[in-house]
C-alpha cells in the first residue's frame, strides 16, 4: 500500500504549527526529561492538565488581548464556551482552588510542576500558535525568599538543559505600575511602547505633555536609564525613596531577593540584568518579572514571575531548542541499539530476523527490523543504531557496529 497522503493534506500546516523529525523529537523528550529531573529534585511535584477549558473559568485570568487569542469553540451538547488552554497558569489557579485549598490554608507552599503544550492565536506569520513549555508554580510562598528560588531554578534549568550562561533579566513590574497611578489620565499603552524602547527622549516628550508632580516626572526619566547589572539599584535617587515609601518597599524587597541570590550563586548574580522600566505583562504579573535569554534566540527562553496567589515560570522549549541549534549545544544522542536487517523479504529470513530481534529485545535492548536492503541502504537507515545485524542473500548474518556516526566496522560473520 502506498504511504501518501491523504488528498488535500500535502505538507500544508495551519500558520504557527510544525512537525519535529524522530533526532528533534528525542531531543524535546531528553530536554524535557532533564528540566523535570531538576523541578523533581528542587520539590516540585508534577500536575497534569486538560487541553480544554471553560472560557469563562480560564478566560478571567487574562487580559483582553490574551482573551483575543485564545482558541474557542462550543462543547457539544452542554452548548458551553470552551477552549484550548493558551497558558497553564490560570489552570494551577483553577487547580489550587479546588484541590489544594486546604494545604495552602494551613500555611503549606505547594510546588507544582508540568510539560504541557498550549495554543493560542499567531499575531504575526513568524509567531508560533502552539508552544511547548516545561514550568513550575510556587504558591503559598510570596517572600523574597521565594523570588530568588525561581531565579536559581530558571538558571538551575537551563544549565541541565545545556544551555550556558544565560542572561537573566529580572524586574518587579508594580513599580511602573505604581508610578502609572500616579499619572493623569493619559495614553498609558504608548507609555508601555516608550518604555519597551527605552525611549528616553520619547518618554521624556510624553511627559511634558503631562501635568506632572516633580516625583513622577523624574521617575518616569529614570525608567529609561535603570536597567542594568543588579548595582543599578544604588542609583535609585534617596529622596525619592524617601517621599515614596511604597518604592522603598518595592526596591528593599526586589533587593533582597538579588542578595539570597548573589550569596548562593555569585556567578549566576553576575549575569542578572535589573530593568526597572519593564512593562510587559503589566496586566498579568504584580510582582517580580522573570525572563531569560540565551544567544541563537530572538525569544526568551523562560518567561514567569510573580501573579496574584503564587508566582513562577515556563520554559519555552522552541526557543530553548533554537538557543541550542545556534550554538552548537546539546543535541539528542543517538537513540542506539540494533537493526535487523534482511537482504530480501522471503518469509524465512523474516522470521530469523524476528527471532534476532524478541532476543535483543528481551535482553533489554532497543531492536527493530528492515527488510528488502542493500548492505548500503542498510547502514544508512541504520543511522540511528549502535549495531547493525545484516542478513544476506547468501543468509549469513554480518555483524557491524557504529562509532561514529556513518562508521561501520564489520564485527563477525556468521550462518543465519
Amino acid at each position: 500500500m502506498s504511504a501518501r497522503s491523504p488528498a488535500g493534506v500535502d505538507a500544508v500546516l495551519p500558520r504557527g504549527a510544525r512537525d519535529l523529525l524522530p533526532a528533534a523529537a528525542r531531543r524535546r523528550r531528553a530536554v524535557t526529561d532533564a528540566l523535570l529531573a531538576v523541578f523533581d529534585r528542587w520539590g516540585y511535584d508534577p500536575v497534569v492538565t486538560p487541553a480544554i477549558e471553560y472560557f469563562a473559568v480560564f478566560g478571567s485570568w487574562l487580559a483582553e488581548r490574551e482573551r483575543q487569542r485564545c482558541v474557542r469553540f462550543i462543547e457539544a451538547g452542554s452548548g458551553e464556551l470552551v477552549t484550548l488552554r493558551s497558558d497553564i497558569t490560570p489552570q494551577i489557579a483553577r487547580l489550587a482552588g479546588q484541590q489544594l485549598r486546604e494545604r495552602l490554608a494551613a500555611g503549606e507552599a505547594v510546588r507544582l510542576c508540568y510539560a504541557a503544550d498550549v495554543v493560542r492565536l499567531s499575531e504575526g506569520a513568524r509567531e508560533q500558535s502552539e508552544r511547548h513549555q516545561v514550568g513550575v508554580e510556587l504558591l503559598g510562598d510570596d517572600a523574597p525568599e521565594a523570588d530568588a528560588e525561581l531565579i536559581l531554578l530558571a538558571d538551575a534549568a537551563l544549565r541541565a538543559a545545556g544551555v550556558v550562561g544565560a542572561t537573566l533579566e529580572v524586574a518587579d513590574v508594580g513599580i511602573a505600575r505604581g508610578v502609572f497611578e500616579r499619572l493623569p489620565n493619559c495614553d498609558v499603552e504608548a507609555l508601555h511602547g516608550l518604555l519597551a524602547r527605552k525611549d528616553a527622549a520619547g518618554v521624556a516628550r510624553f511627559a511634558a505633555g503631562l501635568d506632572l508632580a516633580e516625583e513622577p516626572r523624574r521617575w518616569l526619566g529614570l525608567l529609561c536609564e535603570l536597567f542594568g547589572a543588579p548595582g543599578i539599584l544604588e542609583h535609585v535617587p534617596e529622596d525619592i525613596r524617601a517621599r515614596w515609601p511604597w518604592l522603598a518597599e518595592r526596591l528593599a524587597r526586589l533587593e533582597a531577593a538579588l542578595a539570597l541570590v548573589r550569596a548562593r550563586a555569585p556567578e549566576l548574580h553576575a549575569r542578572l540584568v535589573v530593568d526597572l522600566g519593564e512593562v510587559r505583562g503589566f496586566d498579568y504579573y504584580t510582582g517580580l518579572r522573570l525572563r531569560a535569554w540565551a544567544p541563537g534566540s530572538a525569544r526568551p527562553l523562560v518567561v514567569g514571575g510573580r501573579y496574584a496567589g503564587g508566582a513562577g515560570f515556563a520554559v519555552e522549549l522552541d526557543a530553548l531548542e533554537v538557543s541550542l541549534d545556534a550554538t552548537g549545544g546539546d543535541k539528542a544522542a543517538r537513540a542506539g541499539g540494533v537493526m535487523i536487517a534482511v537482504h530480501g523479504r522471503e518469509p524465512r529470513l523474516r522470521a530469523a530476523a524476528a527471532a534476532r530481534a524478541e532476543a535483543e529485545r528481551a535482553a533489554g535492548r532497543r531492536a527493530w527490523i528492515q527488510a528488502g536492503l542493500s548492505l548500503e541502504a542498510a547502514q544508512a537507515a541504520a543511522a540511528e543504531a549502535d549495531e547493525l545485524v545484516y542478513i544476506g542473500a547468501d543468509e549469513r548474518a554480518e555483524s557491524w557496529s557504529q562509532g561514529q556516526p556513518g562508521a561501520w566496522r564489520r564485527a563477525e560473520e556468521s550462518g543465519a
